[in-house]
């Protein structure tokens, strides 16, 4: 006797356990077009960069995400105050019993921490990468001096 096994589904490419199915067609198209981009540039930074191309996408993608959390205040003081403030010069402009002069030193002091938290998860990333690379060298060899090809 023959039994008929039921095929297994397939599992669809643009779904992942991290992420919701897309469902409307610009949400479909939206992917295809990431897909498109990211593809080619994973390959080039790979090919390029190796086991450092993880450590430059990471930081690139936490740059990304930090500015955009430092726009977010400065949105807000656009869309309430109807005021941009961008440095602490411009603070200094504006009435010292205005609310918005404190508005203008919290929107740029968050700003400015913002960008320091930036610069220390790259340098940070960047030593322990370094420190992994010098630890891989010491054990391998290839290097100069080390007897092994």
């Amino acid at each position: 006797m023959t039994q008929q096994q039921n095929p297994q589904p397939v599992p669809q490419s643009n779904q992942t356990s991290a992420t919701k199915p897309v469902q409307t067609k610009m949400g479909k198209r939206t992917e295809v077009i990431l897909k498109n981009i990211w593809e080619p540039l994973d390959l080039l930074g790979q090919s390029l960069m190796g086991d450092f191309w993880r450590t430059v996408y990471l930081s690139i993608q936490d740059a990304i995400a930090l500015y955009i959390l430092l726009k977010i205040p400065d949105l807000f003081g656009q869309w309430i105050l109807g005021k941009s403030f961008s440095d602490f010069r411009t603070c200094l402009k504006e009435n010292v019993l205005d609310a918005s002069r404190y508005a203008c030193f919290i929107i740029v002091g968050s700003d400015f921490l913002l960008w320091i938290i930036i610069a220390g998860r790259i340098i940070g990333r960047f030593l322990a990468d370094w420190d992994d690379l010098r630890k891989k060298k010491g054990k391998g060899g290839g290097g100069h001096g080390s007897g092994q090809p």
